[in-house]
């Protein structure tokens, strides 16, 4: 048998409420349902890190974070760290390339021997339009702030052709019709959508009714939220800032964003059939994290609330038997899961296992804890103090481990305790609790063994 073609598609801050197969009844994605039918579906899969950079560099190497010392969007990956996992690929004769958002900060040494295509259109950036906009009649929402203000919602000025995610998709299908016709591909096709600019082409900004879309679950009012999620996260972007009318026409058209990448998608599936491309190739499909969309109090990511941390995950190809696995996972087991599938070996231990025995055999596999890390200092707030996660069975923790000032703040601050199973909106933190102390113990115990102090 021919080693198997590896496609790997990557989108941004997407939630797995927006893909139909993870049970949201208002999202609109037949393509990305029908993978999840001929393959598997992972139903808890967790980021190596709630930020872009951070868990795509994870994902690149199958290091954890706090390995790499790349813990948020302004930190590099050194170049003696960048030993990344595309590498094998390429020494046993694939073809590998990368189209759309690449974003692990490491310009010295590429993940990928050709990365092409562009992050964003002429016609919109992250805060700003770059052509002619009728604001209102696109139903323009940006979040009010000078220094972020993003555009959350609106009517993309132009066509879906025009679309960085059509563009990224048209160069992966030319990438190709170029390569022979019997050398295996890792292609990763990696889109921008539907992190902001939050923009989708009509008919797929009003696509979905915003009536039928829940509403955050609930406010910054409503919880005994931890000091990083009061403090920084509410602080600066925080959905107290927008109206309700704001809240619904954002999620209207991020849920719509997704249902036009879903489209774009079923074009580029067909595209590669046509070609022939897709017999023999594995399909991955994942987010880098999520996004909260007003639930606990903020618009954006960085958190370890299953809206940002938890993302959609999906496996299909030959060999591969269709199911659903339901104990937690990390995202971060991507490429050593494909080199296994593919018959390769990497060149280093890695920190995330391969989950190939699972997709080949059935079944669920070994339950371990699931790690998840990031430094806030982005944005200014306690700078090189790692907050990490841990989800163990139906318990997920979260907690400061490794403040830089000892003298300041305890071993366990920010922490917060979430039973999956009672409390699946994590509305409850049950961390100062006297009857789950010993919980605490037990998972800050597996933070400290895993990932150290």
């Amino acid at each position: 048998m021919p080693r198997p073609n590896i496609l790997w598609i990557l989108t941004d801050e997407q939630r797995a409420d927006s893909v139909g197969c993870y049970g949201a009844p208002w999202a609109h994605t037949p393509c990305l349902d029908r993978l999840a039918e001929q393959g598997v579906r992972f139903a808890s899969a967790y980021t190596p890190s709630p930020v872009c950079v951070s868990a795509r560099a994870a994902m690149l190497t199958g290091q954890r974070n706090s390995r790499l010392e790349v813990l948020n969007n302004h930190h590099r990956l050194a170049p003696e760290r960048a030993r990344f996992l595309t590498a094998p690929f390429v020494q046993a004769g694939y073809g590998v390339a990368s189209f759309g958002k690449h974003h692990y900060n490491c310009p010295q040494i590429p993940a990928f021997p050709l990365e092409g295509g562009s992050v964003l259109d002429s016609h919109s950036g992250y805060m700003q339009f770059r052509v002619p906009v009728d604001e209102e009649a696109a139903g323009v929402v940006y979040y009010p702030t000078e220094f972020r203000h993003w555009i959350l919602a609106g009517r993309f000025p132009g066509t879906m052709a025009d679309t960085a995610e059509a563009k990224n998709a048209q160069l992966a299908v030319d990438w190709l019709r170029e390569q022979p016709p019997d050398q295996p591909f890792l292609l990763r096709l990696s889109l921008n959508a539907p992190h902001t600019p939050v923009l989708a082409p009509a008919p797929y900004d009003t696509l979905i009714d915003p009536d039928v879309i829940e509403l955050p679950i609930d406010s910054q009012n409503e919880l005994d939220l931890p000091a990083p999620i009061r403090e920084h996260l509410c602080e600066t972007a925080g959905s107290w800032r927008l109206t309700p009318e704001q809240i619904r026409r954002m999620r209207q058209v991020y849920y719509g964003r997704v249902a036009f990448v879903d489209a774009v998608l079923s074009r580029f599936l067909a595209q590669l059939a046509e070609l022939g491309a897709v017999e023999n190739t594995i399909i991955v499909f994942a987010s880098d994290h999520g996004c909260h969309l007003a639930d606990h109090g903020f618009v954006q990511k960085q958190s370890f609330y299953e809206a940002s941390a938890r993302v959609p995950f999906l496996i299909a190809g030959p060999g591969i038997e269709p199911g659903m696995v339901q104990t937690p996972v990390s995202t971060g087991s991507i490429l050593p899961t494909c080199l296994e599938l593919a018959g390769l070996e990497g060149e280093q231990p890695v920190d995330f296992a391969s989950l190939a025995a699972v997709l080949r055999q059935g079944g669920e596999p070994e339950a371990k804890p699931v790690f998840s890390e990031i430094d806030f200092g982005i944005w200014q707030y306690r700078d090189g103090d790692r907050y990490v996660m841990v989800r163990d069975g139906d318990w997920k923790l979260a907690v400061f481990r490794d403040a830089k000032d000892a003298s300041r703040f305890p071993d366990d601050d920010g922490i917060m305790l979430h039973h999956l199973a009672s409390d699946p909106g994590e509305r409850v933190n049950l961390a100062a609790r006297a009857e789950h102390r010993g919980v605490v113990r037990r998972l800050l115990h597996l933070i400290d063994e895993r990932l150290g102090r």
